[in-house]
């Protein structure tokens, strides 16, 4: 191979190669990312930042070629598995066309979109797609690892709406995967989708939006002192046999914007009245003695989905981690250990952890998510009650500040082991073999190594989810 390992690609793109040899500009691509922790330890050889499928194509030809390392990234460049060392990272962010049918509600989405995108479109048409929670996350790294949000309790994950992909294969070939035409790929793809190609299109399957798309939603807040009254009186809520897939209510420990740390509910409730509505958060509000305040009211589905955007800013240092957890409602003794062990681990954060961009988030996700067929999709998270996610942030390089944020959220998950069901691949950040197993069952896991040795037998897309060391 020539001294610049990269000499033979830049001639045969339409988009731009950025390498080390152009400082200025590597340096800003690199530090484009999300997560500046990410972005200072990550050094790859340069960036593709791709016209279209054709430059996909030609880059993953090379790179496999030249037995040079591939990662990933789209416009929300969130996900740490879009930078590695000595890798060609192929940049989507010129990708992000969304173009929705709404005669047969689906959404045909470029691999760079972020959710913003796609809810820019959908709503057009009164339609909804599942994204993340933040509307700057990019829609490809959510979707690939199964895709959480905002609506999964009514729809279920991202993957149980993907009716097929167009994806580069290792040998750099096009192909479109559905249950057609690649039915075990298919089934690979809706949950460990990163580690068999690169998707270049989703194509999502949409529903309709009630109410015109207004929802019920915005936080209910209370003094952190009263944060174990109120989870208790919260948990026992959503234990409720007869509630409405409709209604979602996440809890959350946070700051308020004087800094003054609080707790909260946040509703978020579809296609009901306005009075019944606001007639459920009245008995949410009641919790804890009494809101200290109010936020929830009418607002368009879109709002809310942007209303966290502001909390996560690029070029922040972050880490976070997570994992599902489920109880028996009968049990006072395990509602009370989870509710202790959450309240006095939020009280240990680290005193340099950023107020603005510090959570610990519990998401009801079993509705819809749990009803769907577990062998339909290789993503396993269909069971447990609540995805539980600690997430923190800092301010400068200081190594020793990362290791004691990634220590925090370790003891986050080592905190509520005793109630653990399965973890969400797309903040597990897996250590090890043992740990991945977590995430896939053992069956799951041997389905999708056959996969990998049949679709990707050199590894060309080794850096995903099983590249520990990125974990670390």
């Amino acid at each position: 191979m020539a001294e610049d390992p990269l000499a033979g690609l830049k001639a045969t793109l339409r988009g731009a190669l950025i390498t080390r040899d152009d400082k200025d500009a590597f340096t800003a691509a690199r530090l484009r990312g999300w997560n500046r922790d990410l972005n200072s330890r990550a050094n790859p050889l340069g960036f593709a930042v791709v016209s279209g499928v054709r430059d996909i194509v030609t880059t993953v030809d090379y790179c496999r070629s030249n037995k040079i390392p591939i990662a990933v990234r789209g416009k929300g460049a969130h996900s740490p598995y879009g930078m590695a060392n000595d890798a060609v990272v192929i940049d989507l962010m010129k990708m992000t066309a969304v173009r929705v049918d709404p005669e047969k509600k689906l959404a045909f989405i470029q691999a760079g979109a972020d959710g913003g995108d796609i809810d820019h479109e959908t709503a057009l048409h009164n339609l909804v797609c599942v994204t993340g929670s933040v509307s700057h996350t990019g829609f490809a790294g959510v979707a690939l690892g199964g895709g959480l949000g905002h609506l999964s309790r009514w729809l279920g994950p991202v993957v149980d709406s993907i009716v097929g992909y167009e994806m580069v294969t290792a040998a750099g070939q096009v192909v479109r995967v559905n249950a057609a035409t690649h039915p075990e790929l298919f089934w690979g793809m809706r949950g460990n989708g990163a580690s068999f190609g690169i998707v270049t299109e989703f194509v999502v399957q949409l529903r309709d939006m009630p109410n015109g798309g207004i929802i019920r939603s915005a936080p209910i807040l209370w003094p952190v002192d009263r944060a174990r009254d109120v989870m208790a009186s919260w948990m026992g809520r959503i234990a409720r046999a007869d509630r409405k897939d409709t209604e979602t209510l996440q809890f959350v420990l946070m700051h308020a914007p004087d800094g003054q740390p609080v707790c909260g509910v946040v509703p978020l409730i579809v296609g009901e009245t306005e009075d019944a509505a606001k007639a459920a958060c009245d008995e949410l509000a009641a919790f804890g003695g009494g809101a200290l305040v109010r936020q929830d009211a009418q607002l368009p589905y879109t709002a809310l989905q942007a209303a966290l955007d502001g909390c996560f800013p690029f070029n922040a240092n972050y880490w976070d981690k997570g994992v599902f957890i489920d109880w028996d409602p009968r049990d006072s003794g395990a509602l009370n250990s989870i509710v202790d062990g959450v309240v006095k681990h939020w009280s240990e954060q680290p005193e340099f952890a950023s107020k603005l961009s510090t959570f610990i988030l519990f998401m009801e996700v079993n509705g819809a998510v749990g009803r769907a067929d577990p062998a339909s999709t290789s993503f396993a998270g269909r069971q447990g009650r609540l995805w539980c996610s600690c997430i923190t942030s800092w301010a400068d390089d200081d190594v020793s500040k990362r290791a004691a944020s990634k220590k925090w959220c370790d003891a986050f998950v080592a905190k509520l082991s005793r109630f653990h069901v399965t973890t969400y691949l797309n903040n597990a950040m897996p250590e090890s073999e043992a740990e991945m197993l977590g995430v896939f069952p053992q069956d799951t896991m041997k389905r999708l190594r056959a996969l990998k040795e049949k679709h990707d037998p050199d590894n060309v897309f080794k850096v995903g989810a099983w590249q520990y060391e990125a974990n670390k």
